[in-house]
């Protein structure tokens, strides 16, 4: 939202224990209180949704955010970790150090599980893509 725009000033009172949550969800979610209360207003109501006045749509804050990034960042470590396992053991088994007959069956299951993982990491990456095509607001 372009800063020009906001043209109307709004007062109103809270009772304390109101008040309080709302520094404390302001503090959490790290914005100030009037573009907390921006991004509040900017949700759809169920009764709008219904009537199909405003399409569905997700809110993410920054904590979740950062939450979701470094559980991905998490799962790229492991797969990395995976995939140099599976070098290492190709590597002895090239030269020698390692028998295919001990290590194949492994092999074959380590892969199979990494497959799984990949397969997921793309629905994953997927997901991420349709919700942030629904995004109704970033904070």
């Amino acid at each position: 939202m372009n800063p020009m725009n906001k043209t109307r000033t709004l007062s109103f009172r809270l009772a304390e224990d109101d008040y309080q949550k709302l520094v404390e969800r302001c503090r959490v979610s790290e914005l100030s209180q009037s573009k907390y209360l921006r991004y509040l207003i900017r949700i759809p109501m169920l009764a709008e949704a219904a009537k199909g006045e405003i399409p569905d749509g997700v809110v993410i804050d920054r904590k979740t955010m950062r939450q979701m990034s470094r559980e991905l960042t998490r799962w790229g470590y492991h797969y990395n970790q995976a995939v140099h396992a599976m070098n290492s053991i190709n590597y002895y088994i090239v030269h020698g150090k390692a028998t295919t007959e001990l290590i194949a069956p492994k092999a074959e299951t380590i892969e199979t599980e990494l497959a799984a993982v990949n397969e997921n990491a793309e629905r994953i990456v997927y997901e991420l893509a349709r919700i942030q095509c629904s995004t109704i607001m970033e904070a």
